[in-house]
């Protein structure tokens, strides 16, 4: 599966908690909102409530009357949705009102139970519609038994208001997220920045345009920079030091080599030609093994940290150094390559892989060898191509195998082209051998390109 960025982490994380905290705030402002109209509505309600109190009284014949109408005009006017009604406390609201607002018609309201302290509540009133009521018992001078009035007043302003005030708050918060979300983006760009110029460093020094990590960097990051810039430091100089003693361990070796080679053609030139040959066999055999560990020692310390060769230098070279080796044959070496391209690692790696294919290529080509170097996707592709007899593909598999030479008679350790193969791969390239357009053996050799 593949990992998402720690910008991604960030961001969604960010994402989430703003989607979150602006859901939740309006809910709690919707709901504080539609709290806030209630309470207005049930102190209206309680003032009703008490000027209704203030107009109630009993007349000369024990009826109960109001002595003047409401102040609201609400009341006088046919299902307005402000409505009073009074009853018997004793009846349990269950006979007619004894008396209402006009408001109300023929229905009445189904007040329940009385309780000062409970407040406000809701009912369903007339024609079905959401009611907010207050109902409350009192005495009057002159009448048995308590009263009931109910005031109550339609709910569907309120609603209405809410909802308008939830399409005005979900605009206004939708704003706000964009610019959160757009705040939020661009905190994690500029935060993860260093991190970016961090990466694009190390591909520098990846494509040996650099050797060290520069710059200036937060303190977070500061001595992550420190420890890699150390790590390559040391990195350098141990390559170095297993370099120097394998190079010593060779060159230790080949005096004592040279000096068994030696005896043995003292001893063939003595006539002891059986112990001369199987001599010269192991002593040939030891050269083979010290060459091929002495190179893969060079192979694996190869692709340091910022290096680059221009590979048109090196091609001048082992031209003109192949080309007066093998010239008195009539061999022809045409080399076309770009001053520009580069090569990510050392020049005398280059000089090791191209040197031992243009090589091989003299050896077996009749009178031409062609060279071409071109650029394809941040790579180089170094051909070398020759018009000699060729090899079958049987034969361009067992080519690479280390030691592996299908002429006894032509000079050669048969490590070449093992040797270029496993220094390409070092450097995440590859060495293809293929059919040559000439007829011969097309070497194909694939290197990381720098710049």
């Amino acid at each position: 599966m593949r990992r998402a960025s720690l910008q991604r982490r960030l961001f969604l994380g960010a994402l989430a908690w703003i989607v979150v905290a602006l859901v939740v705030t309006g809910l709690v402002l919707s709901l504080l909102f539609r709290q806030h109209l209630e309470d207005e509505l049930a102190r209206r309600l309680d003032a009703d409530f008490l000027q209704l109190v203030s107009q109630l009284s009993v007349d000369a014949n024990g009826r109960l009357v109001q002595a003047r109408p409401m102040s609201d005009p609400l009341y006088q006017r046919v299902f307005s949705g402000r409505y009073w009604q009074v009853d018997s406390a004793e009846a349990g609201g269950a006979a007619e009102p004894l008396l209402r607002s006009r408001s109300l018609w023929q229905h009445r309201l189904d007040s329940g139970e009385s309780d000062a302290a409970s407040g406000p509540r809701r009912i369903v009133g007339v024609r079905a519609t959401p009611l907010l009521a207050i109902a409350r018992d009192i005495t009057l001078p002159r009448r048995a038994g308590a009263l009931r009035l109910t005031v109550a007043a339609d709910l569907r302003p309120v609603e209405n208001a809410v909802h308008s005030f939830i399409g005005a708050l979900m605009l206004a918060l939708g704003v706000l997220a964009l610019g959160l979300i757009a705040a939020a983006a661009l905190q994690v760009g500029l935060g993860l920045r260093p991190l970016r110029r961090l990466r694009a460093e190390l591909g520098a020094i990846r494509r040996a345009a650099s050797t060290r990590v520069s710059g200036d960097y937060p303190g977070e990051v500061a001595p992550l920079v420190a420890d890699l810039n150390t790590v390559l430091a040391a990195n350098e100089s141990l390559i170095e030091r297993a370099r120097d003693q394998a190079g010593n361990l060779a060159h230790a070796l080949k005096t004592p080599l040279s000096v068994i080679g030696n005896e043995a053609d003292r001893l063939g030139r003595e006539g002891d030609t059986v112990r001369a040959t199987r001599l010269q066999r192991e002593v040939q055999a030891m050269r083979r093994q010290v060459d091929w560990h002495l190179a893969r020692t060079r192979i694996a310390g190869t692709r340091r940290a910022g290096l680059a060769t221009p590979v048109a230098p090196v091609l001048a070279r082992l031209q003109r150094t192949l080309q007066r080796l093998h010239g008195e044959a009539g061999l022809v070496i045409d080399v076309d390559c770009d001053d520009a391209l580069v090569f990510a690692g050392e020049s005398q790696d280059l000089e090791q892989m191209l040197g031992n294919l243009m090589d091989n290529a003299c050896k077996w080509a009749r009178g031409v060898i062609e060279v071409r170097v071109l650029r394809e996707d941040g790579r180089l592709c170094l051909c070398v191509d020759d018009d000699g007899h060729g090899l079958d593909t049987a034969q361009r598999e067992q080519a690479l195998v280390r030691g592996q030479r299908f002429d006894e008679t032509t000079p050669g350790s048969g490590l070449g082209l093992a040797i270029v193969s496993d220094l390409a791969a070092a450097y995440d390239g590859a060495l293809v051998l293929e059919a040559a357009a000439l007829g011969g053996l097309s070497a194909q050799l694939w290197l990381p390109a720098a710049g």
